[in-house]
Order: C-alpha cells, then sequence, then structure tokens
C-alpha cells in the first residue's frame, strides 16, 4: 500500500520531489522565480513537440517551482542523461540532459550569452557556431569575401581531434568562472557562478542510461565517445552547455591567432577553421605553433589526418559546400547525402505508405534545399525534381524554381485535424471507444 512516502523519482526521469528543508532556513540565493519562468519559455521555444517537452508541460509548473527551490537552497544537481546512437549523417553519440536541466541551461545561456557575445564582436565574428545572425551560410560567405579578395592566396583548412571529448573540465570551469566575474554585472551573479559550476563540472559519463539500437555502439571511436572518458574529462555532444562552452573556450584560440600571430583572415565553425595566407609557407610554418598552443593552454590537438593547405584558386571544401573564386556548389558529400535521403523516401513510397510520411519527407528535403538556394546549385536542385518516385506528387510540388518541396495542404496534419474537428469527428477522436471493453 502506498503510504505517501514514495516516489517515483528513479534514475531514469526527471521529476523531481521537495526535500525537506529545516525550518526558517534561509536561503542561499535569492533570485526570482520569474527568471525560471523566462528560461522555461525559452526552452520550450521551438521544442513544443518535442516528446520530452509535452510530458514535462503535463506538470511544469511544480516541477519549475521545485527547481527554482533547489538553486535557491543550492542543492540543484543534474539529472541522469541519456546517451544513444545517432546514424545520420555519421555514426555519433548523443547526449541529452533531462528536460529540467535543459530549463536550467537556459537559465545559464540567457546570462552568459550577451557577455560571450560582446567577446566575439570585438574579435571581428570570428567564431560562426551556435550564434544568432551568424551559423553556417555567414561562415561560407566570408570565405566567399576572402577568396574574391585574394584569388592568389593560400588556404589552409584544420580540424580538431576529439574536440568534445576533449574538453578539460577543470580548465573549462577556471576559464568560464573569471570571464562571469570579469565581465557579468547582474545582482545574481553569485548564483550564477554556482550554477555555472555545477553545469560545467557534471561528469555526465558516471550518470547516464542507454536510449535505442546499441548495437552500433562498437563503431563508434573512443576519442568521440563520452561513456569512455574518465571523470574531469569530456562535454556530451547536443547539450547547450557544451556547444557554448567549447565555442567559448576556442575564442582564447582565435585571439591567439587574430592578436598574437597578427591573423585576420581567419574562419572558425565549431572545430573546424580555415586561415588564409598570401604563401604557403607562413601556413606551414603555422601548424606547429598552433599545435603547441592548443595542447598547452587549451589541452586540444589538430588532428593529423585533417591538415589541408592548397591554393584558393583550386577551391576548398568548407562546412558542406566547395568554394571557388567566383561561384559555391555543394560539396559531393551533401549531394551524396541528398541522393540518400531520396532513394530512402522513394522506398517508402514504392510499400504504399508516402502519406504517413509526407510531412518527414518534406522536412528533411527542406532541410538541404534551405542551404542549396544560396549557392549555384539550380542543376542539382531540377534534378532532384525528376529522381522524386512519381508516387509523391499526389501529395506534394516544388513552390517556385525548386527552391522549396512542399505538402498540398489538404494532406497537411494540421489541415486533417481540423477537418475533423469541423465535420464533428472529434467525439471519435477524443472520447474512449467504450464499446470495445465490452467482454
Amino acid at each position: 500500500m502506498n503510504n505517501g512516502n514514495c516516489n517515483n523519482n528513479n534514475r531514469n526521469n526527471s521529476n523531481r520531489v521537495r526535500a525537506v528543508a529545516r525550518a526558517n532556513e534561509p536561503k542561499t540565493y535569492d533570485i526570482s522565480f520569474d527568471s525560471i519562468v523566462e528560461a522555461f519559455y525559452d526552452c520550450i521555444a521551438t521544442k513544443k513537440s518535442n516528446n520530452d517537452c509535452i510530458v514535462f508541460m503535463a506538470q511544469y509548473q511544480e516541477q519549475l517551482h521545485l527547481l527554482w527551490e533547489d538553486v535557491c537552497y543550492a542543492r540543484y544537481q543534474p539529472s541522469t542523461i541519456s546517451v544513444f546512437i545517432k546514424d545520420w549523417p555519421v555514426i555519433r553519440e548523443i547526449g541529452t540532459a533531462a528536460f529540467i536541466d535543459r530549463v536550467m541551461q537556459h537559465w545559464w545561456f540567457l546570462r552568459v550569452n550577451p557577455i560571450i557575445e560582446r567577446r566575439y564582436r570585438s574579435m571581428g565574428d570570428i567564431s560562426k557556431n551556435c550564434r544568432k545572425n551568424q551559423g553556417q551560410k555567414a561562415a561560407v560567405d566570408d570565405a566567399r569575401r576572402i577568396v574574391t579578395e585574394h584569388p592568389d592566396w593560400w588556404v589552409g583548412k584544420f580540424d580538431l581531434k576529439g574536440c568534445f571529448m576533449s574538453v578539460d573540465k577543470q580548465l573549462a570551469w577556471e576559464m568560464m568562472d573569471i570571464f562571469i566575474r570579469d565581465n557579468y554585472t547582474g545582482s545574481d551573479i553569485e548564483c550564477l557562478l554556482y550554477v555555472n559550476a555545477i553545469l560545467i563540472c557534471h561528469n555526465a559519463q558516471l550518470d547516464y542510461h542507454v536510449k535505442g539500437d546499441t548495437s552500433l555502439w562498437h563503431k563508434i571511436p573512443q576519442d568521440k565517445s563520452l561513456v569512455a572518458q574518465p571523470p574531469g574529462k569530456a562535454c556530451p555532444v547536443g547539450d547547450l552547455v557544451s556547444q557554448v562552452l567549447v565555442n567559448f573556450m576556442l575564442s582564447a584560440f582565435d585571439n591567439y591567432l587574430v592578436n598574437v600571430c597578427g591573423y585576420k583572415e581567419v574562419i572558425r565553425f565549431s572545430d573546424d577553421f580555415i586561415i588564409f595566407r598570401p604563401t604557403r609557407e607562413e601556413l606551414v610554418n603555422l601548424v606547429p605553433q598552433m599545435q603547441d598552443y592548443l595542447s598547452e593552454q587549451l589541452h586540444q590537438h589538430l588532428h593529423p589526418k585533417k591538415i589541408h593547405i592548397q591554393p584558393v584558386r583550386k577551391g576548398f571544401q568548407w562546412i558542406g559546400t566547395f568554394v571557388y573564386p567566383n561561384r559555391i556548389y555543394i560539396s559531393n558529400r551533401t549531394r551524396g547525402r541528398l541522393y540518400s535521403r531520396i532513394y530512402e523516401y522513394n522506398r517508402i513510397a514504392e510499400q504504399g505508405k508516402a502519406l504517413d510520411h509526407v510531412e518527414n519527407f518534406a522536412q528533411s528535403m527542406n532541410s538541404y534545399l534551405g542551404m542549396m538556394v544560396h549557392y549555384n546549385t539550380y542543376n542539382i536542385r531540377k534534378k532532384v525534381m525528376y529522381m522524386i518516385h512519381p508516387a509523391w506528387w499526389k501529395y506534394v510540388h516544388f513552390d517556385g524554381h525548386c527552391r522549396k518541396f512542399m505538402v498540398i495542404k489538404k494532406y497537411r496534419k494540421r489541415q486533417q485535424l481540423r477537418a475533423q474537428l469541423r465535420n464533428g469527428e472529434y467525439k471519435a477522436m477524443l472520447t474512449p471507444l467504450l464499446e470495445s471493453r465490452e467482454p
């Protein structure tokens, strides 16, 4: 019998329970509940259809209040993370925080991001990933501008080996802690420093549970697996704090290249970066200097198999595109992934299941078309139109010059739901079929 003293706060969910506090126990940090609510709405802004978000919404008010109390009384600890394997477009291990912890991460992000953005802007916006009004297109546009201005220069393309898995948590916390103390002026700075330490120093590899198919796990290299790293190292890929933290730490490397080495023509997208110089010798001589700085100051390393130095005029591959002085194409790898997606969905259409997957198909296609329309890809987009199985054209069409993939209105799920409600079919959808329960 349940006597009211049990709870279901097991290690595989994010439910929080109210801890017993001493009478008149003073708060350690006095932050407003509104700040937690603000973080919650920032967190769900683009996640309302996410399954974790839907489950959390069932009791979000109570959970937010408990989170607020945990922070105020300095007893907040992140919950168990979920780890799964993503096999597209490459096999990769992804770690996701419990939804309540994502709210806390957004509380942290809303405070540190403005001051980090000022740092990025002061350095000439070298970093392009995970930033508002930047991103992949901005990185490619900057590369196009530089190669247009200097078509006779050389370009060096570099990558870091196991960047997220090589993060030293102690070093990361020290760098962020000092930066917050020097730049943050909010009245809740002491609470921010506390949350910053908790989020960064959390050893997720000691508290995780596996979701989904584990048959691909043996294909993950050790330097790319969170669960294979010792405590004190590694950040889960897919985590908001991880993305911001790695970007922030590598901004020290940006500063080294720009202000110490004096190289202004630098672009970085996460752990990929390119450097433009007038001669090949400058780039060759720079490689050992970069290796020394990265290993000594950030405990990171250049990937020895991903160092490419070549003339700009011959073109070079850069985050999904191939950049020439006067034109830009998508890379063969990106095009191959697009074709593979089409073949995959064509097989679904051949099985007569097109209607069930039409919106997923449109979303997948538009993720590629949204990038391709900015570059010299009209012939590829036109070819795609002829590659699609005829069964799909009953439900979809191209808008404009093969720029956007559209689901015909009457086949959109939202329109179908509205039609059912107008026709009085909501009773069948919302009322249990009691007849089916009769013996």
